[in-house]
Parts: structure tokens; sequence; C-alpha cells
């Protein structure tokens, strides 16, 4: 049995999904990612798209295997252990969908469960028939997923990035014809879905979407990742309205092995004008802590998702500097997270205020 040390975080596993429909830049983003994660170190590439990562050969150095049917859990579990013990430092899988509508996926052990409780072959299963034994038939595959894929997962040590397909939603809704003066039926996004078992995206460290309107850019609104979660204290390793780079591999890297993500100066180097002009607006912009201070304040007295949102909507004008708005949103992502369980009150406050001051 292992013994109990003090709490360090030293080379934490992260595990993160990047999900995107065709031309979002998904692949891109994850050998990016990879590569600023890996330093150096061995990345190993399991493809189950016919060999398409090998697309990028000529643009990142990576290990590749040539994943095929049947995608089941086990075949991926066994498929990531292969990488890991081959000296995979960073591990990336394109696509993780398949595990789910794939080949052997959960979908067909969805049919064939369906099939099995109502004792007859699938394609000549009636409506009602398919209706009845729809939700109990995924006791067996979401099972499969569970003990056989995500809890085996825990124990990789390895930076995992998965790639999952996206698909988009739509929904009708009625608008006025401004010709006719008429209510008309009308098509809208109702937002991209990705393709896996529904809490996947959400059992990660960090979870994203990226769309083709706007590729390798990962989807984050008021400080939340859209359709995925990045945590307050990894949103900064995301620029707002910048594509996934190395950059942020790297300081997900040292984030995991406990180490400062911030550039340093060594003693002696003089620091860039740059950086000074930014300590100078810094130290001119000190009596606008207050400002931040009064947000977070609002915000730690709300202990619902719908009461925050409100408090927020009402003390964002006071953030009347961009930079004021930036941090803010980092304020109300921690909040978001304390109000979802990922951290206490003690824990908020102590990162809000670090944030505040600039430690």
């Amino acid at each position: 049995m292992a013994d109990f040390i003090d709490a360090v975080r030293d080379d934490t596993s992260l595990l993160i999904a990047i999900a995107g429909a065709s031309g979002s830049g998904k692949t891109y983003s994850a050998l990016k990612m990879a590569t600023g994660l890996a330093q150096g170190e061995p990345i190993y590439a399991i493809d189950t798209e016919a060999k398409r990562m090998l697309h990028y050969a000529d643009q990142f150095k990576f290990k590749h295997m040539d994943m095929r049917p049947p995608f089941t859990p086990e075949s991926y579990i066994e498929a990531i252990q292969k990488a890991e013990a081959a000296g995979a430092k960073v591990i990336i899988i394109d696509s993780t969908s398949d595990e789910y509508e794939g080949v052997g996926g959960l979908q067909e052990m969805h049919d064939a469960e369906v099939s099995r409780l109502a004792r007859k072959p699938y394609d000549k299963l009636e409506g009602w028939e398919i209706d009845k034994f729809n939700a109990p038939a995924w006791k067996v595959p979401k099972t499969r997923h569970k003990t056989r894929l995500m809890s085996p997962l825990r124990q990789v040590r390895a930076y995992i990035i998965f790639c999952l397909r996206a698909e988009e939603k739509i929904k009708f809704v009625k608008v006025l014809d401004e010709k006719s003066g008429r209510e008309k039926t009308a098509i809208q996004s109702a937002g991209w879905v990705p393709i896996c078992e529904k809490r996947f995206m959400f059992e990660m460290t960090m979870s994203f979407t990226v769309t083709p309107d706007n590729p390798g850019v990962p989807l984050i609104e008021d400080g939340q990742a859209v359709y995925g979660k990045i945590q307050s204290q990894h949103l900064p390793f995301f620029p707002a309205g910048k594509r996934v780079s190395e950059d942020c591999g790297r300081q997900l890297r040292a984030w995991a092995r406990g180490e400062n993500t911030n550039p340093v100066a060594q003693p002696g180097q003089t620091k860039p004008a740059a950086d000074a002009s930014a300590d100078q607006t810094s130290q001119a912009s000190a009596p606008n802590n207050a400002v931040l201070l009064a947000y977070h304040a609002a915000l730690a007295g709300e202990i619902d998702r719908d009461s925050l949102m409100a408090t927020h909507a009402r003390e964002k004008v006071k953030l009347t500097e961009q930079y004021l708005v930036d941090i803010g949103k980092q304020i109300l992502s921690a909040h978001n997270d304390r109000l979802k369980g990922h951290a206490d009150a003690d824990a908020t406050n102590t990162y809000v205020t670090g944030l505040i001051q600039g430690d």
C-alpha cells in the first residue's frame, strides 16, 4: 500500500478532448498542443480514420498506428496502453468518436442488445419494440465504456489528447417575414454536439470544441468552454480568439508538473520594453483592484448558476476597461467551478485574490 505524502502537483496526467466538425482544425490543433506538451519526448498517434493523420507527417514528428475495427472500448485502451509501454509521453487518438458510432462501437452494442432483449433480429423489429428496449439496452455498452475504457484510462500516466467529431444540431423557430408581415418557419443552429458517450467530455481534465468558421480556436464564452469544460486555472493558456498553439501545450505541461506557467526574468536580466510597459499599466490601474474585488464579492454570495449569471449581468457594467473585463471573465469562471464543486469557497477566494493582485 502506498504511503501518504505532502500534496504537490508533480507530472499530473492530463486527459484532453478536442471536438469539432470536418474542417474545424481539431487534428492540427491536437498535434500543435501535443508538440508543446511533449517537449521533445515521443508523441504516439492512434489513427482510426484510414491513416488520415499521415496528412500531417511532413509537419510534425510522431509515431503512427493504423487502428482497425472493431472500435470497442477494449480496443482503445489496449492501443493506449501499448503506446504508453512503448515510451509515449503524449498520445493522440483520432478519432475517439468511433468508440461510440464506429464498427463495433457503443451504438452497435446497443442495437445488438435491443435485438437480444426483444429476441428478434434488429431489422425485423417494429418501432414500438425498439422504443420499449431502447433505454435498458444501453446498460451493457455504457458499463463496458465505463469499466473497460474510462476506469483503466485513469491509471495511464501519459498526456492524452482525444479528437472527436461533432455534429451541428438545428432547431425550427418562428420568425417574422419582413416582406409579407407574417410569421414563417426558419432553421437556426442549436450548437455543436460532440459524438461520444454523453459524459465523456466532462470526465476529461479539460475539453473544448472548435468550429469550421474559426478553425483551431476553442469556443469559449463568458469564461466557459461551450460544449466542454476548461477550469479557471487553465483559461489563461487559451487566449481569446487565438488558435491552439505549441505554447498552449508548453504551459499545460508546466502546470501539470507544478512549475510556474508565467515567464520569470533571470537575476540581472532586463525586462523587455513591452513587459516594462505592462508593469506600468498594472501599477497605474491598481486602484481598480477595488472594482474587481467588489465584483468577486458579489459573485461569492451566489449559490446557484442562475443567480450567479444575474449578478454577473448586473455587476459587469462596472468593469469599464478591457483588462478588467478579461480578469472578470476569469473570476466568473472560478465561481462557475465553485458551483460545480470543482473548488470550495476558500480555494476560490485564494485563487481570485491572487489573480486580482497579480500573484
